[in-house]
This record gives C-alpha cells, structure tokens and sequence, in this order.
C-alpha cells in the first residue's frame, strides 16, 4: 500500500460522508491506498452560502489533525480552508473543486460544472480566477438544489437539465460541483455522451499519485 489517505468531508452531514465514500473507496484497492472519509462533526449541517464556508475551516482542520494520513483531501467542492490545511498539516493536502477541474482539462477543452445553488456560484468563479483555470470554464450551472437535496428522480432530472445546458454552451467535459452528486456521475455522463468528473475521486487520484511519487523519489530501499 502507498499510504492512507483521509478525505475530510467539513460538513457535519453522515448522509454526505456516506455518498463521498461510496465514491472513493471503489478506486481505493487499484490506486493502492487505504481511504477513510472522516466527518467534520462540529461543521456546519451543509456548506452553501459564504458564511458556512467560514465556519467550516476550523473544525474541519481539527477533524484532520485528529486522523493522521500521509494525504488529505478536502470533500467540499468550493475547497474551503484548503490554505490554511496546507499551512496546518505536514502531509499533502488535496481540494476536490481544484482537483476535478485540472482532471476536466485532461479530457476536455471547454469545462462546464453543475453545481448546486446559486450562491455558490460567485464564490467558484473567485476560485476559478484564484487556481488560473477561469479561460476554460464555459459555465457553471446552479440545480438550485441544496446539497442535501440531490437523491430524488426530481433532483437527477434538474442536474441533467443543466448538464444540457452546458453541452449546448459548449462545453466538451463537465465537472459535478457538489459532493450531494457523487452517485450520479455514472448515469449523468451515459445521458450525455461527454465525459463527466467525479470530483472526490478524481482528488483521491491526486493524493494517491503524490504519495507514489514521494516512494518513487526516496529510490530503493538499500
């Protein structure tokens, strides 16, 4: 095994976890790694609006330094407190939004992500600029729908409306930007015949390639 990944869901919601570690843990065994998803219990109930980013940070840096790992991943999609991990914590530290988007470009040239609600949005773009990936994001479409509002045939057909939209604005690739969609991804990219990221996946990937690249610079063991 390469090492143990711990992927920190800062919200307080076990419904969440549950879905975010659905998502991992098929991909664990061929990655090589053991990965725990650990719920950030004094976290707000769903992170959607600025001020719940807010809250989130601190305990969710308290949840991770209490679960060593040799890598982390942040399981929000605006990456919240992804500095300050990465200024607490001695080990790699991933965000699923950054994360997702760099796994898009690899496959697409024009990005669209489908998030939740629509005060989300302001705050991905700021990202978007922050990272320097904004030039390829098409769109980013809100469901209107909370994170904990995404596992009825309703809430699938308003994430496929906006996959639709985003395909008819161009884009090539599309991005889930909520971890309340992580079971869809399959279906979601059959309906739409484009590629469709999973964002704590394709973070996991990440982890788990940094932690082979830290075994691969250390050389044989003499």
């Amino acid at each position: 095994m390469l090492g143990r990944i711990a992927v920190v869901n800062p919200n307080s919601s076990e419904q969440i976890s549950t879905q975010v570690n659905d998502a991992v843990q098929p991909i664990a065994g061929d990655l090589q790694v053991e990965v725990e998803v650990v719920t950030s219990r004094a976290g707000p109930p769903a992170i959607e609006t600025d001020s719940d980013v807010v809250a989130a940070v601190a305990p969710m840096i308290e949840t991770a330094m209490d679960n060593p790992a040799d890598a982390y991943v942040v399981a929000c999609f605006s990456d919240p407190g992804i500095t300050e991990m990465r200024a607490n914590l001695d080990a790699p530290v991933f965000g699923i939004a950054e994360s997702a988007v760099l796994a898009a470009m690899s496959r697409g040239r024009r990005v669209g992500v489908i998030s939740a609600v629509d005060e989300a949005l302001p705050r991905h773009e700021r990202y978007w600029v922050r990272i320097g990936v904004a030039q390829r994001i098409v769109r980013d479409v809100a469901t209107g729908r909370g994170v904990l509002d995404l596992e009825s045939e309703e809430a699938y057909d308003d994430v496929l409306a906006a996959g639709r939209d985003l395909a008819g604005s161009g884009a090539d690739v599309v991005v889930l930007g909520c971890t309340g969609m992580t079971h869809l991804r399959a279906r979601l990219q059959n309906d739409l015949g484009l590629p469709v990221i999973e964002p704590c996946q394709a973070a996991v990937r990440f982890a788990a390639s940094s932690l082979r690249d830290s075994i691969d610079d250390k050389g044989p063991t003499p």
